[in-house]
């Protein structure tokens, strides 16, 4: 991910819920699943390569699996009021688009959301498919803390970070590369099967 380490400036990050940052961070999320937010007109890729921005905005306990929820209540109880710190980047390793419920719920290992979670994302926008997303995750090798603002507000999925004056250096891969490969044919398999 060498074309990663960069200036800030001009760089695409996505907002994503904070309990999922977290995990994409530990290597148990692989799977995003996206339908664009109330600003957006359906979702695209709009970097193949982009920060994960960590948000509490629209996060909803009820949609992950029981096993996070104490994870997910100590980080709404830690949240920063007018911070965010983004600690990752990821890779888009493959992307499909399915309105197949049966198709989507057989990744349920590969991400922290129940099932309910997939009802919810195909119930939104429901004449455009879920998009689906496999990605990996970068750890940077310094956090990157930016201040909120308004711009970073909102029902939408990227946001532009055009600074001069953010460095961004991308270290190791969360997970390695062998076993990220095996998880990458297991996934493909399902959504070409």
């Amino acid at each position: 991910m060498a074309n990663l380490n960069a200036r800030a400036v001009n760089w695409h990050a996505l907002k994503e819920w904070a309990i999922v940052v977290r995990a994409v961070e530990q290597g148990r999320h692989f799977i995003l699943f996206r339908k664009g937010g109330i600003l957006e007109d359906g979702f695209s890729v709009a970097s193949n390569e982009f920060l994960l921005f960590p948000t509490f905005e629209h996060q909803s306990r009820q949609y992950i699996k029981d096993e996070y929820r104490l994870e997910y209540d100590a980080l709404e109880v830690h949240a920063p009021v007018d911070k965010v710190v983004i600690r990752s980047a990821a890779r888009v390793a493959s992307y499909y688009e399915s309105n197949d419920k049966a198709r989507l719920l057989k990744l349920d290992r590969y991400h922290i959301y129940n099932d309910l979670f997939i009802d919810y994302r195909m119930q939104w926008n429901r004449d455009k498919p879920v998009s689906v997303m496999l990605v990996r995750a970068y750890r940077l090798e310094e956090p990157i803390v930016l201040d909120m603002s308004a711009e970073y507000y909102g029902c939408r999925s990227w946001i532009r970070l055009d600074r001069d004056d953010l460095n961004v250096r991308v270290g190791r891969a969360v997970v390695d590369d062998h076993a990220f490969e095996r998880i990458k044919r297991e996934v493909d398999g399902v959504m070409h099967g």
